[in-house]
């Protein structure tokens, strides 16, 4: 069949949809390329940041950090702005960074003086500075990270040139403390308002006075004793337990039911209530003791724990609501009764309501 010279043109011209589809695809992969090389990412490798240590396998139940080290960013201009206290470790992005107690995470032994600290770069970015944050003396190692808790001990102005992918900083880190600190260093870039944000656990080994460094401190604290069950609910259990003793100071107590840690307290605190337990269910607790070194004690004794029965379930308690005499509320995982009309009166500190047994 013979074709003519129109319907040939018909054939090789392009739709100009797919054209414009095409063109559009080209433009958002270039965008894509352009934007992940434009991006600023890094992370401290030596000493190894809490990060560092998650992507090696020596901090375990990192959650995506793991995976990526460098991407812990968020708004810059610490400590004015940032992250917010309590999440400043996880620059408000990585959760799983936010756990703080005196055993959470491995340590890296540091003496104070002069320290070298050093980033990788996964891609570079105009800088305005690079800051050194440490604990304070007397820093709590069980609450999570705060600004009141930090100090500045090291700043280098970049300028807003373009560093190399390996960025390395002598500071002298402090002298006047020792066991477990916080270092924090934040990399503040010029162009985009952000910051990376990186912990890095120390055990610093100072004798606080200047002279020669002591060795480190190794020895753990005495066992918790004494450990007993105060009180007992269908799904939580109250221990309380005599303090522990330590040649430089407890800081911290964990709670464990089994072999699983089910909370941790400071060191002043002798009480924890450990809850979402099960109801009519045997449960064993024991305590141990850490100091500002992060040794830990061996256990309590071992408390035998078996919670109540499930009672009947009844509607929360609400203080906008009015009760009766012989009305049933739920608060806090405790059932009461109302012994006449109510209203506001909270379960527990009101003697209308009477606890059901």
């Amino acid at each position: 069949m013979t074709i003519s010279s129109g319907q040939n043109y018909k054939r090789l011209h392009l739709n100009p949809v797919y054209m414009v589809l095409g063109f559009s695809l080209m433009f958002l992969a270039v965008m894509a390329i352009f934007s992940s090389s434009a991006s600023a990412h890094g992370y401290i490798e030596s000493p190894a940041s809490r990060a560092a240590l998650c992507k090696s396998g020596e901090n375990t139940n990192c959650g995506n950090i793991q995976y990526e080290p460098q991407s812990l960013e968020a708004k810059g201009n610490f400590p004015a702005a940032g992250p917010a206290d309590g999440e400043i470790t996880g620059a408000g992005v990585f959760p799983e960074l936010y756990e703080q107690t005196p055993t959470r995470w491995a340590k890296v032994d540091m003496n104070g003086g002069a320290n070298t600290f050093t980033w990788k770069l996964t891609a570079a970015h105009a800088t305005k500075e690079w800051k050194y944050y440490i604990t304070k003396k007397g820093w709590d190692p069980s609450k999570p990270l705060a600004r009141a808790d930090l100090e500045l001990f090291c700043s280098i102005d970049d300028g807003g040139k373009r560093p190399d992918f390996t960025v390395s900083h002598t500071c002298n880190v402090p002298t006047d403390r020792s066991g477990y600190n916080l270092i924090l260093g934040v990399w503040e870039i010029s162009d985009t308002g952000n910051a990376f944000y990186q912990v890095i656990d120390v055990n610093l080994n100072n004798n606080d006075g200047g002279g020669e460094t002591p060795a480190p401190d190794t020895q753990a604290p005495t066992a918790p004793a004494n450990l007993m069950s105060t009180s007992t609910t269908a799904t939580s259990v109250a221990l309380s337990w005599s303090a522990a003793s330590d040649n430089v100071g407890v800081t911290g107590y964990d709670i464990y039911k089994g072999s699983t840690l089910a909370g941790s307290v400071a060191g002043s605190v002798l009480n924890y209530t450990v809850n979402g337990l099960t109801a009519n269910t045997a449960y064993d607790f024991t305590v141990k003791a850490i100091d500002a070194a992060g040794n830990v004690s061996s256990a309590s004794n071992v408390v035998t724990v078996t919670t109540s029965n499930a009672a009947a379930t009844y509607p929360d308690w609400n203080a906008a609501t009015s009760y009766v005499g012989g009305s049933k509320v739920t608060y806090n995982g405790v059932n009461y009764e109302a012994k006449w009309w109510t209203l506001g009166e909270t379960p527990g500190e009101a003697d209308v309501l009477k606890v059901l047994p």
